[in-house]
Formats: C-alpha cells, structure tokens, sequence
C-alpha cells in the first residue's frame, strides 16, 4: 500500500548530483543552512528515497511523532507527508498547520520547518501537503559518519500477525522509537500497515521484546529479492526502552569520540 501511495507522488527521476555538488557552499551561504531551491530539492528527494522515518515536532503537543516524506514536488512547490504515528499526532497537526521535521542524512542531523500544511486522501489513506521549505538546518560537517548498525550484525525475528509467517533479518537502522530491518526475502509478504508480533532483537546481552508496526516496505535495490522495511516499536517495556536508550547513547558517544581523534 505504501508503495502504491508513494508512487502517486513521485517525480520523473531527474539527473543525479554528487556529493561534491551537494556539499559545495557559496562564500555568502550559513554553512548550517541551505537555503538554495535546487539543494533543497536534492536533499529532500534523497531522503524520500532512503525512507528514512522521520520525527515531528508540533507546538503544543505532550509527546513526539514519526512520519515519511511520500514525495517531492518541485514543479508545484511541494512536499508530502505521510500520516502521523501514533495517530494522536494527526489531531495535533490540524490544529496547529505546523510542525518541525528532523531526521539524519549522511549521517549529519537535519531539520525544516513547515507551514500550512493541508491533509488529503488517497485510496482512504490521509497524507499531507506543504511548501517547501525556504531553507534546511544541515550542517555541512564532512566528517560525521552515520553509525552503522548494519556493521554490528543485530538479527530481528518476529511473526507477521496477518500471515502467521517467521520474519526474521538484521537491522540496517536503530533509533529509540524504531528501526530499519533487511530482509533476504519478503516470504511472509509484509506490507505497509502490517503489525509484526512477538519480535526480539539482541543488544549487549539483553533480549528485547516487541511488537513492530510497519510503516515502509521497498526493495533493497532493483531486482533484488531482498527488501528493507521500517516502522516503530510497540508494546516495549519501560525497562527495554531504558535498555535501548542507554545503547543508541552509548554508539553516540563511540563516534562522537571518532570524530574528536
């Protein structure tokens, strides 16, 4: 389904940039800002193909929420927005029209601002809309590698709740809300939507226990059998999420110390 909803917003595919391009900056430019459309484009239509998930901010709102961003329109000026998770954050949003984004690229934190924000449906799936914005918080910081969870071989197991089928891979990605899981194969068909039960993941010698909500399904590379899915943890113990925490801080510092070398 996601797939299907994304496909509604995607552009034609527009010619690559380097990394050098992107990370070029004009003598007069915040070097923590972009503020040139094009960037901004680029940056925005990299991430949207990564899906990564996203954390919003909404003033006023008790707690945080995660999205994806569904599409880039630079034709129209556009951006969108998948639904708020949990679902709480929707009855936030409308009230306000706004909310702050933020995730990692290349491993450097970046952060917008929207404004505006109007909600649609497609296919009885809301989804949201906004300008794009005049600029992004990204600092150009060449040296900040992203952690590479991937390198630390956590395996994750579950059962899809709607197949009954073992889900069973590694984790590619790892926050304190979710985590990006490669799968060899899609055998239990997971699909956006789905909730995965009874999974585990293996940290430091704890075993963690959850269920997974899927938010994002999509191949690993073009004809590949292999696929890559993301959502959010549910269900997790207030003492696996004190587990967690004190794992991602302490992989923060590991780098932090890197990069001070």
């Amino acid at each position: 389904m996601f797939n299907k909803l994304k496909s509604l917003f995607t552009k034609e595919e527009t010619n690559q940039i380097s990394s050098k391009e992107n990370d070029e900056l004009s003598p007069f430019e915040n070097p923590n800002f972009i503020t040139d459309p094009e960037k901004i484009v680029n940056i925005l239509s990299e991430i949207e193909l990564s899906s990564p998930l996203c954390t919003v901010q909404i003033d006023g709102a008790p707690h945080e929420y995660n999205s994806s961003i569904l599409g880039i329109k630079p034709e129209k000026n556009l951006i969108v927005l998948d639904e708020l998770i949990p679902k709480e954050g929707n009855a936030e949003l409308q009230k306000t029209k706004s909310l702050k984004l933020s995730t990692f690229h290349k491993g450097i934190h970046l952060s917008l601002s929207l404004s505006e924000i109007e909600m649609g449906y497609s296919r009885g799936i809301s989804y949201y809309k906004a300008n794009l914005p005049d600029r992004i918080f990204y600092p150009q910081r060449r040296r900040s590698p992203r952690i590479e969870i991937s390198s630390i071989d956590i395996p994750f197991s579950g059962v899809s709740e709607r197949t009954g089928i073992s889900v069973s891979g590694y984790l590619f990605d790892l926050s304190r809300g979710g985590a990006g899981i490669d799968l060899p194969v899609n055998r239990a068909r997971i699909q956006r939507g789905d909730i995965i039960k009874n999974c585990q993941i293996n940290f430091e010698d704890y075993l963690m226990d959850f269920d997974f909500a899927v938010r994002f399904v999509k191949p690993a590379s073009i004809n590949s059998s292999k696929i890559q899915l993301g959502g959010f943890f549910e269900n997790i113990s207030s003492k696996s999420h004190a587990k967690l925490s004190y794992f991602i801080t302490s992989l923060e510092r590991v780098e932090i110390r890197k990069q001070k070398a």
